[in-house]
């Protein structure tokens, strides 16, 4: 009962602070929220939205000052993943495909797959996506903007 109450306040928080945003802004969109309170919301804004892009940076930083309102007004830690138009939901579906499809490369061909960098959110979709994967195992490597994933066959 509490936590429903919890997300309750949350998910009324989240509609007035961004729309507040969206109409200093004059922009306007509806919210789809999701998640469990205080861990893992996530948010899509959808509509025409022209003043908020897609680009990652932009909405990290809405994330962020969403986060501490949050914080500040429910005395809770929320981590918050804002989304427009469902785009990051396809980016994980299209993620989740790749990552399987090079898995069973890189058993079949019994050869180690190193990806490209990427970011941690990306990295930990692999890694979880995989970790019941039959015969292949992942880790990351690198520093920093460096840092990739490995998927290795169990056996090679």
């Amino acid at each position: 009962m509490m936590e429903k109450r919890m997300m309750e306040k949350i998910r009324a928080q989240i509609e007035d602070y961004l729309q507040g945003i969206l109409s200093i802004m004059e922009e306007e969109a509806t919210f789809e929220i999701q998640g469990q309170a205080p861990k893992d919301i996530y948010v899509n804004i959808t509509g025409n939205i022209f003043s908020i892009p897609e680009e990652r940076p932009i909405l990290t930083s809405l994330e962020r000052l969403l986060q501490a309102h949050l914080e500040r007004e429910t005395e809770t830690e929320c981590r918050v993943v804002i989304d427009t138009n469902g785009a990051i939901k396809r980016k994980k579906a299209a993620l989740i495909r790749f990552a399987l499809t090079a898995a069973e490369s890189a058993r079949k061909e019994h050869k180690r797959i190193r990806l490209n960098p990427m970011p941690a959110r990306e990295r930990r979709t692999i890694h979880v996506t995989l970790a019941s994967f039959p015969a292949v195992k992942t880790y990351s490597i690198g520093r920093g903007d460096q840092r990739r994933v490995v998927i290795e066959p169990t056996q090679i």
